[in-house]
């Protein structure tokens, strides 16, 4: 599959985040049923997750650098991308090749037809950028929530830290404009055993 094939491949998927298909109804169900398709590649490295209204991009750009500076083999997730979608996976400061991203898009083309359910634009990039972190053995990865944070896809797992750096009314489409809500739903992010920041 070429780049072009797979960027095809993704729109052909629902871009929830453009839709009214927002917060009510949702979970993490179809999410966890990808990975498992393709191995649960997000058990393979710990992460630190990241949420908030704003600044959720820069806070995950400086603690990737921190950790690669630590001599760490980092992966980076983040959103959106300005030029080429592969800007949303970075392994130790670099995007990944279109090569890998559109390696990575096939086979979860080859896996899709084994679901009952067609995955998310957003759920299958996720994958992808698991996939992409599993395959270059980081030792962490750096995960910034798409939107809000409770049903992202990128809340599976345990994050060994998760990070939320602010709440305001932003995406109050989609969390009915309560700050309240849009704090419970950053706070989804949290894990039991986990650090806080």
């Amino acid at each position: 599959m070429l780049i072009n094939e797979a960027l095809d491949y993704l729109d052909s998927h629902i871009n929830r985040r453009l839709t009214l298909e927002k917060i009510d109804g949702l979970s993490l169900n179809q999410m966890k049923i990808l990975l498992e398709t393709i191995g649960n590649p997000h058990e393979d490295f710990p992460t630190i997750h990241i949420t908030g209204t704003n600044g959720k991009g820069s806070t995950a750009a400086m603690i990737a650098q921190l950790l690669s500076a630590l001599g760490l083999s980092v992966g980076l997730y983040s959103s959106p991308h300005v030029a080429s979608i592969t800007e949303r996976i970075h392994i130790n400061g670099e995007p990944i090749s279109e090569e890998e991203f559109a390696e990575n898009v096939h086979a979860l083309s080859l896996a899709e037809p084994h679901l009952e359910f067609s995955p998310s634009w957003f759920e299958l990039v996720t994958a992808v950028a698991f996939r992409s972190f599993a395959d270059a053995a980081v030792d962490v990865a750096v995960i910034e929530v798409g939107m809000l944070g409770r049903y992202d896809a990128t809340n599976i797992g345990n994050p060994r830290v998760s990070v939320i750096t602010n709440v305001d009314y932003d995406h109050t489409d989609g969390a009915e404009g309560w700050r309240e809500k849009i704090a419970r739903e950053k706070a989804g992010i949290i894990r039991k055993n986990g650090i806080l920041c």
